[in-house]
């Protein structure tokens, strides 16, 4: 059974009387694109609230809007109508580089085509979080260490990404996506790069990492082996998203 979600289930009224508090609430985002004469709508009242350290999938069709929708949540596309809250912060009362700071700050990426630095090395890639966030400390650079030899790479530190396999490149860049310690982690098409055997390593060892820290994790794919993982599995289809239950 699929439902759409509505604006009122953002809204609800708890059994103590308290309108509960989501950590992530996405309210009647509204988004489109201006191609020649025609507007093209892509997102068109999507409502979604996610509870701390909630995982959520979110599938469709190629041109749906997936990507789009992790723009509008890290703040890189401004909305024509609606809010993104995260963690209390309105991403539409921001200006651009404050949503600059809040993209390097609170969100960790997880790219398909990993997107690590080809003239640094697994280490220097893996820190580049921690130097751009003035974290780089003791707590900071202990905690990359640790995530390296969670992804088994630790004794990989000094090598450059063109050493590395595909597989190993992808956990490297989950190390990234979380040693700054984000509110937020988004993943587009984490395993689309990847083989099978590679896939199903890299979505345990995903799995187990964010559950782990206690991270909210969205992720859009085509994979229903990938959304597989998550607490909630969303199709974004003309605008709106499905919830499937």
């Amino acid at each position: 059974m699929n439902r759409i979600l509505e604006n009122r289930e953002t809204v609800q009224i708890s059994s103590n009387g308290k309108k509960p508090f989501g950590f992530i609430q996405l309210i009647n985002l509204k988004k489109s694109y201006q191609e020649g004469n025609q507007k093209r709508v892509i997102l068109d009242g999507v409502n979604l609230t996610l509870a701390k350290g909630e995982m959520l999938a979110v599938v469709g069709k190629s041109g749906s809007g997936k990507t789009t929708l992790l723009n509008v949540l890290s703040g890189i596309d401004r909305l024509d109508g609606g809010q993104v809250i995260v963690d209390q912060i309105c991403l539409n009362e921001l200006n651009e580089h404050q949503r600059t700071l809040f993209r390097r700050e609170k969100i960790g990426f997880i790219f398909q085509f990993f997107n690590l630095i080809p003239t640094l090395t697994v280490w220097q890639n893996v820190i580049l979080p921690l130097d751009l966030n003035h974290q780089a400390d003791h707590v900071g650079l202990e905690r990359a260490e640790t995530l390296l030899d969670e992804v088994g790479l630790l004794d990989r530190k000094n090598a450059y990404p063109d050493r590395l396999s595909g597989g190993e490149q992808q956990r490297v860049a989950i190390a990234r996506a979380l040693v700054h310690d984000p509110l937020l982690v988004l993943a587009d098409e984490p395993t689309g790069n990847l083989d099978e055997t590679n896939s199903k390593k890299l979505l345990t060892l995903l799995d187990r990492l964010t559950r782990q820290m206690n991270k909210n994790l969205i992720m859009v794919t085509h994979s229903r082996e990938a959304a597989g993982i998550a607490d909630r599995i969303v199709d974004l289809r003309d605008g709106q998203l499905i919830e499937h239950t």
